[in-house]
């Protein structure tokens, strides 16, 4: 099923609320890609992450469990698993950050050049964030829109239920303005949604 098939949920929230969907990102969320390109296409390209935070902020990449030193020749799959995070402390954070000085400790782990093309087709990748990754790039996941489980979505609503009641001017269900209890209500009967999130 694409995700054009799934509800989709429109949000407009005020920046502060934005922070209360790190829980989603850490677990992974889906995002409906162009895939069959590089890493740096579907970073920058297609989730229009500037290129100098590609370069200089992201330094630890996990492509399918294998740490990426070249985001150029990497390419992304349908179903594929990409983690992002940016510096990570200690010497596991050193071995790990992508072309550092320890990258050849783990050379056996290392993503290497896909040898085999990879079709280029409409698909859907999992990318989870961690660290200072999910307040930096959390917003520009939310406004392309993620692919989440309703019941993780769900338990976000409820935890910090005060927090979207205050900071959340718009809420729209497939389109159509509804309110945060009946919001609730479809959420409970949903497997997958779409989430998107305008911060005003």
């Amino acid at each position: 099923m694409e995700t054009t098939d799934y509800h989709r949920i429109v949000l407009e929230i005020e920046e502060d609320v934005c922070t209360r969907f790190s829980p989603l990102f850490s677990k992974g969320v889906g995002i409906k890609a162009r895939t069959g390109c590089s890493m740096e296409d579907f970073i920058c390209g297609q989730l229009g992450v500037p290129q100098t935070y590609l370069e200089e902020r992201l330094q630890t990449i996990f492509l399918n469990g294998k740490p990426v030193d070249d985001y150029r020749t990497a390419k992304i799959g349908d179903g594929a698993l990409l983690a992002l995070s940016a510096a990570m402390p200690g010497l596991v954070g050193a071995i790990m950050r992508r072309g550092g000085y320890f990258a050849g400790l783990r050379e056996s782990i290392t993503h290497k050049a896909d040898s085999d093309e990879v079709c280029t087709m409409e698909g859907l990748v999992t990318v989870k964030l961690f660290n200072l990754t999910v307040r930096e790039l959390g917003p520009v996941l939310l406004k392309h829109g993620i692919l989440v489980e309703a019941d993780d979505l769900l338990d976000v609503f409820t935890r910090f239920a005060d927090s979207f009641r205050k900071g959340c001017r718009v809420v729209r269900f497939d389109g159509d303005p509804i309110d945060s209890n009946a919001l609730v209500e479809r959420l409970e009967k949903k497997d997958r949604i779409v989430l998107q999130v305008e911060i005003i």
